[in-house]
């Protein structure tokens, strides 16, 4: 005869333990929801960042939708130059030499979001 699997704590733990394991699962689901929320949030930052270039483009040099596709056509170039950049050698190396051509098209010093000018 089968003995019947009994329902609540699993023999051997505590009340105690059950309760800090149930804690835990909760702390956890709780992150992972957090770390989604942030990861939805950043790309949609993004995508408005994409959306607030092109409008500014478009108002400053008169773009219309055949050059934006141009444009768009190009943006995939650079996107597929970097990520083999990124693949072949490392992350670093591609978002210099992105830095770096930046630098070229705007004629000015870029630096990297929130780093000290004094360390660069």
């Amino acid at each position: 005869m089968h003995r019947k699997q009994r329902r609540g704590k699993p023999q051997g733990l505590t009340l105690s333990d059950m309760m800090f394991r149930k804690k835990m699962m909760k702390e956890c689901v709780q992150q992972a929801a957090n770390d989604t929320t942030v990861e939805v949030m950043s790309k949609r930052a993004l995508q408005r960042g994409l959306w607030l270039s092109v409008v500014s483009v478009s108002d400053a040099f008169g773009i219309g939708p055949d050059r934006m596709k141009k444009f768009f056509e190009v943006y995939q170039k650079n996107t597929d130059e970097l990520q083999q950049m990124i693949s072949e050698v490392d992350e670093d190396y591609g978002y210099e030499k992105l830095r770096k051509k930046a630098e070229k098209v705007c004629g000015t010093r870029i630096i990297h979001l929130y780093e000290d000018e004094s360390n660069g």
